[in-house]
C-alpha cells in the first residue's frame, strides 16, 4: 500500500520526489497546490533566495516571485492568504540540507499577511509578502492564543537588559537560522539605533578564547527592523551547548566596545545553582531558619539579577579562588561551567537595594570553601583567611 502525507511525523527527513508522491504536488516550487489532496506544500530553502524565519514559535513565510514586487494575488500567495476559508490544508517543509527536506508540521495563518523589503533575484531591493504561520493548534488551545507581529513586540520579547549586558533567550530562529531580531529597546546596547534601511554594522562576539563574527542589518517591514546574524560556528556553539544541558538557553552578550561584545550561554536550571550560592549566606544572617523566610528575604533579590552571576564568571572564571578546585578538571563534562558565586560583602550589610560590583562584590568559590567561609555567622572569614588556613592545612 502506497504511503500517504498523513503518516508524516514533525522531523522525519525525505526528498522532493517522495514530497512529490506523497502530496500528490509538483516537484519544484516553494509553495506547491495539489487539489487532488487539497494541500499546499511550503518549503523553506535557507540556502536559497527568500528570508524566512521563525520568532517565538512563529514562521515567518515568504510569497511567491523571485523579481520586483511580490502580488498577494498572484497564484499561491492568494491560496495562502485565504488558507483559512478555502480549508486548504498548509504543510511545511525546510531543507537544511542541499535536497534534504525536514518535515516541520501542518500549519495555519494565524494573522494578515505584512509587507517587508528583502532583496530580489537581481539583488534589486523590492517589496514581498510575508505569512504569519503557526503549527495548527487543537482547538481546545486556540481559546488561549495570543499573537502580535513583530514590530509590534514590546517588553513581552525574549530579551532582557541590564546595565551592559542584554540577555536573549535562544528560540527557533536561534537555534536554527542563527539570528535574531533586535527590538527597539536593545538597539542602543548595540549601538545600531542610527543605522538607516539597507545599512548594516559589523561587530565580533569573544566567547572565552573563541572569536565569532557578525553583522546587525537593517530592513524593512512597516518600520526598519534590526536583525542581528552571526557566523554558522556560533550558531553549532549554541546548539551544542543545549544537547547538553535543561532549560531555556540564554545567550549574555556583554558589552567591550561598540564592535565587540563577549558572550556567554547559559540556562534556565542555572537557577539551581544560584540558589546553591544563596544557601551558605543564608547561614549566616538566620542560622537554621525556614527556607522560606530566607529565600523572601535574599533568594529573590539575587535570583532577579543572575546576570551578576555570568559577569563574575566572565570576570574571575570557575576555578575556586580558594583553594583552585575546578570541577570540570574533576568530573569532566558533567562538572563544565559549575561553580559558587560568593558575595565578599557580608549579607546583613546589604541593607535595601545594593548595586552589585561583580568585579569587586563577587568571587567564585567551590562548594566546600563556600561553606566554611560563611560556617560561623559572628565570623565570616575572607577569601584572604580562608587561604591561610589552607596553607597551614597543607
Amino acid at each position: 500500500m502506497d504511503r500517504t502525507y498523513l503518516e508524516l511525523v514533525p522531523g522525519l527527513e525525505v526528498t522532493n520526489s517522495e514530497i512529490s508522491n506523497l502530496f500528490g504536488c509538483a516537484n519544484q516550487g516553494g509553495m506547491r497546490r495539489s487539489l487532488k489532496t487539497n494541500t499546499l506544500v511550503l518549503i523553506s530553502d535557507k540556502t536559497k533566495l527568500y528570508q524566512d524565519r521563525e520568532e517565538d514559535g512563529v514562521f515567518y513565510y515568504t510569497g511567491m516571485g523571485k523579481l520586483g514586487d511580490q502580488s498577494l494575488t498572484f497564484q499561491q500567495n492568494l491560496t495562502l492568504a485565504n488558507s483559512n476559508e478555502n480549508n486548504v490544508s498548509i504543510h511545511l517543509f525546510v531543507a537544511y540540507k542541499k535536497r534534504i527536506y525536514t518535515y516541520r508540521g501542518q500549519y495555519e495563518l494565524i494573522n494578515e499577511p505584512f509587507q517587508e523589503r528583502q532583496l530580489d533575484e537581481e539583488k534589486n531591493n523590492r517589496l514581498v509578502w510575508v505569512f504569519p504561520l503557526r503549527k495548527c493548534l487543537k482547538d481546545t488551545d486556540k481559546s488561549s492564543y495570543t499573537y502580535s507581529q513583530p514590530q509590534k513586540l514590546g517588553h513581552h520579547d525574549s530579551w532582557h537588559h541590564h546595565h551592559n549586558v542584554a540577555v536573549k533567550t535562544a528560540d527557533q530562529s536561534t537555534f536554527e537560522y542563527g539570528e535574531t531580531v533586535i527590538p527597539k529597546r536593545i538597539r542602543s546596547f548595540f549601538k545600531s539605533t542610527n543605522l538607516k534601511e539597507g545599512e548594516e554594522k559589523e561587530i565580533t562576539l569573544i566567547n572565552q578564547e573563541h572569536m565569532f563574527f557578525a553583522k546587525i542589518k537593517v530592513q524593512a517591514s512597516g518600520s526598519p527592523r534590526h536583525r542581528l546574524r552571526w557566523e554558522k560556528r556560533f550558531t553549532l556553539l549554541i546548539n551544542e551547548y543545549a544537547n547538553r544541558v535543561q532549560g531555556e538557553v540564554k545567550i549574555y552578550f556583554i558589552y567591550d566596545d561598540e564592535k565587540t561584545y563577549k558572550v556567554s550561554l547559559s540556562h534556565t536550571d542555572i537557577m539551581d545553582t544560584v540558589h546553591t550560592d544563596v544557601i551558605a549566606e543564608e547561614l549566616e544572617q538566620y542560622g537554621a531558619r525556614t527556607e522560606g523566610r530566607i529565600t523572601s528575604y535574599y533568594g529573590k533579590k539575587f535570583e532577579r539579577d543572575p546576570i551578576n552571576r555570568e559577569l563574575a564568571i566572565q570576570i574571575h572564571g570557575v576555578t575556586c579562588a580558594a583553594c583552585n578546585f575546578n570541577f570540570e578538571q574533576k568530573y569532566g563534562e558533567r562538572g563544565r561551567d559549575f561553580i559558587e558565586i560568593h558575595h565578599i560583602k557580608p549579607l546583613s550589610s546589604l541593607g535595601g537595594s545594593t548595586e552589585i560590583n561583580p568585579h569587586k562584590d563577587l568571587v567564585p568559590l567551590c562548594a566546600n570553601c563556600h561553606r566554611m567561609v560563611h560556617r560561623r555567622k559572628d565570623h565570616v572569614l575572607t577569601v584572604e583567611e580562608l587561604k591561610e588556613i589552607l596553607k597551614i592545612e597543607d
